[in-house]
């Protein structure tokens, strides 16, 4: 095998980029499964009021009213999930253990002052092998943070499909028994 040419400090920042640009996107599927929940309790509602002559039978004088309740709890149960999860996506609570960096803008607390901060950076940057060292944990959280959210986003895709079948099952079942 032949020797890996040396990899310039923008191969780090264009994976750092790319793990970013992921990350927008896993949230921008949460921010669409919310929008999904919206339209359907939109068209709930509507349903319900359009319904003058009330055709739908929620009455328990049935033994098919234990199917209907069953169906609602089933979507409502995967509604809560996948609505949390797609919380999960949006605030992820991370436990991502790295070194203390200049370089990621949650550690800016970390520096007292600009002085503090403007030393420690400059410091970084005398130093390649260090500075890497700083833009490789930066690969590793942001590819971290991207795996948590895409895991929470898929996730909550899933049960938005369950729920979904489990509210047209409850609305036929409205109609139909």
């Amino acid at each position: 095998m032949g020797k890996i040419k040396d990899i310039d400090v923008e191969d780090y920042w264009h994976v750092i980029n790319y793990n970013y640009s992921q990350i927008q996107f896993a949230e921008i599927k949460a921010s669409a499964v919310i929008s999904i929940y919206s339209i359907l309790i939109g068209l709930g509602f509507t349903l319900d009021i359009l319904d003058d002559e009330n055709d739908y039978n929620l009455g328990f004088d049935s033994f098919y009213w234990i199917i209907k309740v069953i169906l609602f709890i089933a979507a409502f149960y995967f509604t809560i999930v996948s609505l949390k999860r797609c919380i999960q996506c949006i605030l992820p609570i991370l436990n991502i253990a790295v070194k203390k960096s200049p370089l990621f803008f949650g550690d800016i607390k970390n520096f007292k002052d600009f002085e503090s901060f403007n030393g420690s950076f400059n410091e970084l940057l005398d130093s390649p092998k260090e500075y890497k060292t700083h833009l490789t944990q930066m690969v590793y959280a942001t590819a971290n943070i991207t795996s948590i959210k895409f895991f929470n986003v898929n996730l909550a895709m899933r049960h938005l499909l369950k729920s979904i079948v489990f509210y047209a099952l409850f609305f036929l079942s409205l109609y139909l028994l």
